[in-house]
């Protein structure tokens, strides 16, 4: 019964250490691509949006014990919050390829 716990425990860190790695490779990838494509711009703005919820759940632990401003906190920061992540998604399905980039014309040779 324990070592089949342990071998459990075992396959769950290898598949942990696995996506990490993958996670850490797409991040390169992604970094590389040029400003204007469309999967970069939308994996930069997850990832500002990510880092504002976490930003806001991480500042409401000290804001917790004072009285008005946490009842101010908790219904301003939700909205803001809500607001921020719906203009993502507004402009996440509103982003094409950059359409300044003429198109390329293939040259006809001799």
């Amino acid at each position: 019964m324990l070592s089949t716990i342990a071998e459990i425990i075992r396959d769950l860190l290898i598949f942990v250490g696995v996506i990490t790695a993958l996670l850490i490779a797409l991040v390169v990838e992604i970094s590389k691509m040029p400003d204007t494509n469309p999967l970069k711009r939308i994996l930069t703005a997850l990832s500002y949006r990510l880092g504002a919820t976490l930003a806001a759940g991480a500042l409401a632990i000290p804001l917790e014990p004072i009285p008005g401003i946490d009842a101010l906190y908790d219904i301003g920061v939700p909205i803001v919050l809500i607001w921020y992540w719906f203009t993502f998604f507004k402009n996440a399905f509103g982003i094409k390829t950059n359409p300044s980039q003429p198109t390329q014309r293939q040259i006809a040779t001799r």
